[in-house]
């Protein structure tokens, strides 16, 4: 299967939650309560339980809501934001003052980014996973540029239609 039609069957599982009134896609087993879940079951992970300084992301409305995690008073929190500089997405601390970025996901107004071996772990969003931890994001390739300016352990959350047995990767 290509990554279009990947990325269109997890689209079609989506729609499976009917809209609610707010636009967001939601049913008896809604994404907000999938999501719920998915946090609770990663706040038990020691990957996580072990991290000093977390890289994450900000999430979009079919993505996992991480937001509770960034309640971890012990932990530090990085997100995505766009460095001039160097012309690519680096990952800097998250504090209350945010702003749209580039694509409208919020990021810090004034960006403190971290060293190459600050963060612990990253979370990555993507649109589906495999289990040898390979993963499809949403094509613009942000994550593959990210990720590999970290010394980090990196692990993805999902709801559970988005992880399938075997996804074919390029280099």
């Amino acid at each position: 299967m290509t990554k279009a039609e990947i990325r269109d069957q997890v689209a079609e599982r989506k729609k499976s939650f009917p809209p609610s009134p707010d636009g967001l896609r939601r049913a008896g087993q809604t994404l907000e309560k999938m999501s719920s879940a998915a946090v609770e079951k990663f706040q038990t992970l020691e990957v996580f339980k072990s991290a000093q300084a977390v890289g994450a992301y900000m999430p979009l409305p079919d993505e996992v809501d991480i937001n509770p995690l960034f309640q971890a008073l012990e932990k530090t929190f990085y997100i995505p934001a766009f460095d001039e500089t160097s012309g690519s997405y680096r990952m800097a601390r998250l504090t209350k003052e945010l702003q749209k970025g580039r694509f409208g996901i919020l990021e810090p107004t004034v960006p403190v980014f971290a060293a190459a071996d600050e963060l612990d772990l990253i979370l990555v969003p993507g649109v589906a996973f495999d289990l040898t931890g390979r993963r499809i994001g949403r094509g613009g390739g942000f994550y593959d540029r990210l990720l590999p300016q970290y010394n980090a352990a990196r692990a993805g959350i999902c709801f559970d239609f988005q992880c399938l047995e075997t996804i074919r990767v390029h280099p």
